[in-house]
């Protein structure tokens, strides 16, 4: 007597569908904190970022005295548009920059977050939140 054994039964379909189960409930909580984690690497770098084009804009003379601007078009930033943070907490939030001319140095915070993301002590806050 030929055995016809064309494919899966039901309960060895059953076993591998509770075993995915089982990986993604153990994998997802992780893969979320590896993306939170990403955005809030990702807005300390933009926030490096507006830093260093509001000091170009001191050195080329574009921005005097001293004074706050958040890098909007139509200020005199190299920035095209104002960038947005990423992070859970403060998504759809501004840079914005605090700047004097006179000393040549800027911060960079998030809207509604208080310390500089240009710090260190500022930065690791920030992932920490």
């Amino acid at each position: 007597m030929k055995k016809n054994n064309n494919g899966f039964s039901l309960v060895e379909l059953i076993i591998v569908i509770a075993i995915m189960a089982v990986l993604v409930g153990v994998l997802a909580p992780q893969f979320i904190k590896y993306v939170e984690q990403s955005r809030r690497s990702r807005d300390i770098q933009t926030a490096q970022e507006v830093r260093e084009a509001v000091l170009a804009d001191i050195a080329d003379n574009k921005l005097s005295g001293s004074g706050t601007i958040s890098a909007q078009a139509g200020n005199p930033t190299t920035l095209g548009e104002t960038p947005l943070a990423s992070h859970t907490n403060y998504k759809n939030h501004s840079f914005v920059a605090t700047y004097n001319a006179v000393t040549g140095t800027c911060s960079v915070k998030v809207d509604g977050f208080s310390s500089d993301l240009c710090t260190e002590d500022g930065a690791s806050h920030y992932k920490n939140d």
